[in-house]
């Protein structure tokens, strides 16, 4: 198998789902598990706190539709600003090239939003419903009363967590300290209320009801996994060689079961050599590492499309790795060359994904520090293109648009370059406010021996360039060209 560019891409095996979660995903600790966590913590944190905080006065990050303006960091950004965000988007697909390259899926098992909330959903459902063996326990002995009365409360539970979703999410579009008074007062807008809704329906069909179906059937993530690795990637992976045959502790005789160095356990006396059974590798197949796994996949089958690469399996196998006195890593993160990260690191791939990235933060970086935050457009006024005057000059009008994106008020100057002996009629400067816009209306002459002169031209235009620039901050400029016209 390979991918575009020639290079071999990493196999991904087709499988349907050992488990089919009916009675949940089991809880297990380890530190693949607080690492998925803490990054809960760390998101969660940031998507519930920037809501409110403020700089100079502003949001910190908001979303202003109405206005056509984004606040992010104490600036404001408006279209003009595209560029910024397509260089944003540009170093956000790089670097989730690069973890792909580097290991597999690994940002959909710990900062995809829909992991982090199935697996915060998960938490509460395992909270309240019990393990997966206590729900088949209730099952069985009929208490079905109290497996609806704990769903109501998971689904309860759910239903509130959702709306706070939704309400911090229309926060980002309408300010969450006014918004908070509005909604304490009653007052929130037929809009707000639908994205806020709507957005908790959402979180709740995701994360609640859907989950591991959105991994697996609806993001495109998952179908071109294979294309984005290959077998010097490393990912979740069972070491067959040292865990086949594989012998259940509960089942199978002694003389099969491998001892803390490997060799079989002494206990039982030899078979004879037609019926002698293979060791038995370190796997003792207790199913911990499908039980645990949020989309129900038997790992030990090979590389599947279905994994997060989220190492729950890691954190299980590890445990009963302990237990049985075995060295850790039958599962872990490796390639199918058997190297470590210093091979997966020195990719063709890796490299140029993190030059491409480093470019890309790069030029997002360029473009802030050039960006200026005023926005210029000039207008012909249609009701008056060319007006002769009595003492032979011509004038024509201009409506200047100004858009000051600055967080300060400023009053722009008006200036005519580079237009030979057309005049700027005196015009008082521009007041505009922070975040605010004005149009005013500007007069351009052109002096009556420069007009008798012009008259014979083949060409009835010229060109000027007209600019405003800030009195206060001379660098707080903008120029944009025209034509002026000359009666026929």
């Amino acid at each position: 198998m390979t991918s575009l560019s020639g290079l071999p891409a990493q196999p991904i095996q087709f499988h349907p789902p050992v488990s089919s979660l009916r009675w949940g995903v089991r809880a297990i600790g380890g530190r693949f598990n607080r690492a998925r966590w803490a990054s809960v913590g760390l998101t969660q944190a940031l998507f519930f706190g920037l809501c409110w905080l403020s700089w100079n006065g502003r949001p910190l990050l908001s979303f202003d539709f109405a206005h056509q303006r984004v606040h992010l960091l104490g600036a404001i950004y408006g279209p003009q600003d595209l560029l910024l965000l397509a260089g944003l988007l540009m170093a956000g697909a790089l670097a989730l090239f690069l973890a792909s390259a580097l290991s597999g899926r690994v940002f959909c098992g710990f900062v995809c939003p829909q992991s982090v909330y199935t697996g915060v959903f998960l938490g509460v459902e395992q909270w309240v419903m019990g393990t997966p063996g206590q729900r088949r326990q209730r099952a069985r002995s009929g208490q079905h009363l109290q497996s609806a009365a704990r769903q109501a409360l998971t689904w309860g539970l759910w239903g509130g967590m959702s709306l706070a979703l939704g309400w911090t999410f229309t926060a980002y579009f309408s300010s969450g300290p006014d918004l908070a008074r509005r909604t304490l007062a009653g007052a929130m807008g037929p809009v707000e209320l639908g994205a806020c809704l709507g957005y908790a329906l959402f979180a709740f069909l995701q994360a609640g009801l859907l989950r591991e179906k959105v991994c697996q059937h609806m993001c495109p993530y998952a179908r071109f996994q294979g294309v984005m690795g290959n077998e010097h990637t490393q990912v979740v992976s069972y070491d067959q060689r040292r865990g086949e045959p594989r012998a259940n502790v509960l089942r199978a005789p002694l003389s099969r079961l491998a001892g803390p160095a490997g060799q079989a356990a002494p206990a039982a006396p030899a078979a004879p050599a037609a019926q002698a059974l293979p060791a038995a590798g370190a796997c003792v197949d207790c199913g911990l590492c499908v039980q645990v796994c949020p989309a129900g996949i038997d790992i030990r089958q090979g590389a599947q499309y279905e994994c997060i690469s989220c190492g729950l399996c890691i954190d299980a196998c590890d445990r009963v790795m302990l237990s049985a006195r075995q060295p850790t890593g039958l599962i872990r993160f490796a390639n199918s060359l058997g190297t470590g990260w210093r091979d997966t690191l020195a990719q063709a791939r890796v490299r140029g994904h993190a030059l491409a990235l480093l470019l890309a933060l790069l030029g997002v970086g360029w473009t802030v520090a050039q960006r200026v935050p005023l926005q210029l457009e000039v207008l012909r006024d249609r009701a008056v293109l060319s007006r002769p005057n009595r003492d032979g000059s011509v004038d024509n009008v201009y409506r200047l648009h100004l858009q000051n994106y600055d967080v300060r008020a400023h009053a722009f100057t008006v200036q005519l370059r580079e237009a030979g002996p057309l005049q700027l009629l005196p015009t008082a400067p521009i007041d505009v406010p922070a975040s605010g816009e004005r149009s005013v209306a500007v007069t351009v002459r052109l002096p009556a021996a420069a007009a008798a002169e012009a008259q014979g031209a083949s060409t009835p235009v010229l060109p000027l360039q007209l600019a405003v620039v800030a009195e206060q901050a001379p660098a707080l400029q903008r120029q944009q060209a025209t034509r002026f016209l000359l009666p026929r």
